[in-house]
């Protein structure tokens, strides 16, 4: 399953039960990126992202077999009870099923939706209270690639995130990155030179 380039850098840095959960979020939102960005056929699409709520959403059992999508499969154990992390991307991505240029609503709440999918991220971890702090994260991941998809969207001009444990750290070198490429004018979050050494600092201090 394809991830981001910097995927590797940030799973590095992510802990159980982190590390499975967010591989399934990135994976995810591929998936719904390479769904709905361009897509000819809005109405399509908008299956898509509906069989993939329905399929979240279906009561299941302990001991009930695992669904044959691998993708599917993988959501569905890490997120058995907090269907609504995976969910949220789903909401947040369904917005920008429009034409381009998007309204400013609809970025925002593609926005919200990656927000609200790292707090939740954060909710299931050790440190649940950092949730409020990881969404900050998901904001500048969603701001980033927004403005990578649609030049000169213009955002305000980041400024500090907050500081996240360890045991998120996974998060917090996605936030930076993000951070680094608003800051950049829009570049991408990695592939310079200098991003695989801003990877691993983010990765080791945080910040």
């Amino acid at each position: 399953m394809t991830v981001p380039t910097w995927s590797a850098v940030a799973l590095a840095y992510a802990r159980p039960p982190i590390r499975d959960a967010l591989t399934s979020i990135l994976q995810l939102d591929v998936k719904l990126a390479q769904s709905l960005v361009g897509a000819t056929e809005p109405a399509l699409a908008q299956i898509k992202l509906a069989w993939w709520r329905d399929e979240l959403r279906k009561p299941r059992r302990d001991g009930d077999p695992f669904p044959p999508d691998p993708l599917l499969a993988n959501l569905t154990r890490d997120f058995h009870g907090n269907e609504n992390v995976p969910i949220a991307l789903i909401d947040g991505w369904e917005n920008l099923l429009t034409d381009q240029p998007w309204a400013e609503a609809a970025c925002t709440a593609f926005i919200a939706g990656r927000a609200e999918s790292f707090a939740g991220l954060a909710a299931i971890s050790p440190r649940p209270e950092a949730a409020k702090a990881a969404s900050e994260h998901g904001r500048y991941w969603a701001m980033a690639d927004l403005t990578s998809m649609q030049p000169n969207v213009g955002y305000e001009q980041p400024g500090s995130l907050p500081k996240l444990p360890r045991e998120l750290r996974a998060l917090a070198v996605i936030g930076g990155l993000a951070r680094r490429a608003l800051l950049r004018g829009g570049k991408p979050m990695f592939g310079d030179r200098w991003s695989p050494f801003a990877a691993i600092r983010l990765g080791i201090f945080g910040s």
